[in-house]
């Protein structure tokens, strides 16, 4: 069977752009998990519209790590991760609008993009702070909530399948069918004495019958 060059194109075009859709995912996937991890921070989807219209509810935030030694570089206008109470493990992502060092350490004053007035919980202390804002990702928090918690692990998963199945594809449409009009010397000498042999035998039969 000869595969024409139509299907053989289709599938050349099928697998780039499966390749394309893989590369993305894993694009995405380094991007939401690979980078967060290398720098100490972590990816976060954000809930509500404080930080609008910079940031707005269903986005990701990626984060870099920041601790007691690193939080005195952090300056105003920079906005940050933090635990508004020690106690509870909600995180906030507002920006700094003041910057202080008193008696009691460096301390930092925040208030969301969208809110009339700063954070009411007060000043951050630089041991509540858990990172500072790298890049904002659109809309994907969504997704991500709708995977659920191994959304890094699917993504990645089904990129490598993808990318597994367009190389396989791609490679596979060159692959040039044998012609079977051309066949080895041997095999078309064989042939030729079967084709000899039974025109014989049918002008043997003729002859018997007259």
């Amino acid at each position: 069977m000869v595969v024409s060059k139509p299907r053989r194109w289709g599938t050349r075009i099928g697998s780039i752009v499966t390749t394309v859709i893989a590369l993305a995912l894993l694009g995405l996937a380094i991007v939401l998990v690979v980078i967060p991890k290398m720098m100490g921070g972590m990816s976060l989807t954000v809930l509500t519209g404080s930080m609008e219209p910079g940031i707005q509810p269903g986005d990701i935030v990626v984060t870099k790590g920041v601790d007691v030694k690193t939080a005195p570089s952090l300056q105003i206008g920079q906005i940050i991760t933090f635990l508004p109470y020690p106690d509870d493990p909600t995180l906030v992502t507002h920006r700094i609008i003041s910057k202080t060092v008193g008696s009691d350490g460096l301390a930092f004053v925040t208030q969301g993009d969208n809110n009339n007035a700063p954070d009411g919980w007060g000043p951050v202390k630089d041991y509540q702070i858990r990172g500072q804002v790298l890049y904002v990702v659109p809309r994907l928090g969504y997704v991500r909530q709708w995977l659920g918690p191994y959304t890094q692990w699917i993504v990645v998963g089904v990129a490598v399948v993808l990318i597994g199945y367009a190389v396989v594809a791609f490679v596979s449409s060159f692959r040039r069918r044998p012609d079977q009009s051309k066949q080895p010397k041997h095999e078309l000498t064989a042939a030729a004495d079967r084709r000899a042999s039974r025109e014989e035998r049918a002008k043997a039969r003729r002859s018997y019958h007259g």
